[in-house]
């Protein structure tokens, strides 16, 4: 009976279904793309949002878990939740929607859409009244020490691995912000030259040469600043935006936008 497990065995079964979703999303997206495709906001194989997914599921369906429609309907509420919650919560963190229903009919602020709840509920009676009953069998047949040491070392790497991850992707943010900054400055600077054309019509006069060579000077170097940046963010090529080539950011949106672009063009 679910009700029944212990707090060990529940988090043997998150990390298991974290595993198992990631292994779907990578196998659509690497299908997909035709190129193996490590999908997820962590280095290792792991989507916690399947996991945590996993667990609300079975939670909310223990009084319904014998009657399939009423298991959809727990299922689909109860996941569609938690997705709603965690896409909230990471733009608010990193400033970036790692996935956007914005495109799609019947969406909620772009953090869910019917799509994708109706998804959520198949897979929760699929897991419920199906895979779940072996899985269940197979944890209970581990022996409860080597469980909780399997599930200790498990719990270090995902730390460690969680650590780097949210670290990365705070990083990413700053060089948005940065790009962001760059742009701006140099649209700024690009529009007081052309405003001062207007101003300078003696071009053989000493001030006017000397203004404008300053200028375009530091115009050069904002884009090579901007180059640099760039640059600077290839390391993020492979677990940021190959994991979520849809991913949008309202705040960093044309600098976001301007990243995909280079790295497009230099494949």
């Amino acid at each position: 009976m679910i009700e029944n497990y212990s707090i060990t065995e529940w988090i043997a079964f998150f990390f298991i279904y974290s595993f198992l979703g990631w292994c779907i999303e990578s196998a659509i997206v690497s299908f997909n793309k035709r190129k193996l495709t490590n999908r997820g906001f962590l280095k290792g194989p792991m989507l916690p949002l399947y996991g945590s997914g996993a667990v609300i599921m079975l939670l909310s369906t223990l009084w319904a878990k014998d009657n399939y429609v009423l298991v959809y309907i727990c299922g689909t509420i109860g996941a569609t939740a938690l997705e709603y919650v965690t896409g909230v919560l990471m733009e608010m963190m990193f400033n970036m929607r790692y996935w956007d229903y914005s495109n799609k009919k019947f969406q909620i602020h772009g953090y869910i859409c019917l799509t994708s709840s109706l998804f959520w509920g198949v897979l929760t009676v699929l897991l419920v009244c199906f895979v779940h009953i072996p899985v269940a069998a197979l944890v209970a047949s581990v022996p409860a020490n080597i469980l909780r040491v399997g599930l200790f070392f498990i719990i270090a790497v995902a730390s460690v691995d969680t650590v780097d991850a949210f670290k990365k992707a705070l990083d990413f943010q700053k060089l948005l912000t940065y790009e962001t900054r760059i742009k701006n400055e140099l649209s700024e600077l690009t529009e007081r030259l052309n405003d001062a054309k207007g101003v300078f019509t003696d071009k053989n006069n000493e001030r006017s040469r000397e203004f404008f060579s300053m200028q375009e000077a530091r115009a050069e170097r904002l884009r090579l600043e901007l180059d640099a940046v760039k640059e600077k963010a290839g390391k993020f090529k492979n677990s940021m935006l190959n994991s979520f080539p849809s991913a949008t950011s309202n705040k960093f949106g044309e600098a976001l936008d301007e990243f995909k672009e280079y790295f497009n063009r230099k494949k």
